[in-house]
């Protein structure tokens, strides 16, 4: 039985620090990927014209953002499939 909890708690453990680094990657590049862009077109695809710049940064922030929650969408998605699987695989050990 210990041993069954310890794998549990390791597994528990790989997916909170897995959802981690998802959760860090994206909040950087939420952080850089906007303001570079915005600096980045404003200088070499705007010529200096700051209202499209900004645009160019807000389109940024926002894929950044949709790219998150389809990650965090598949993610679930994924979660949902391996619970329905052992709940099977426990009925089918039950009959």
């Amino acid at each position: 039985m210990s041993d069954q909890v310890a794998a549990a708690t390791t597994s528990e453990q790989a997916a909170s620090r897995a959802a981690l680094m998802k959760l860090l990657f994206f909040a950087a590049t939420l952080a850089i990927l906007p303001i570079s862009s915005y600096f980045f077109t404003e200088k070499y695809v705007w010529s200096g014209n700051s209202n499209y710049a900004a645009i160019t940064a807000i389109c940024a922030a926002n894929i950044v953002l949709i790219a998150y929650i389809v990650v965090s969408l598949m993610e679930d998605k994924q979660s949902f499939k391996v619970a329905e699987e052992k709940k099977l695989s426990e009925t089918k050990k039950e009959r």
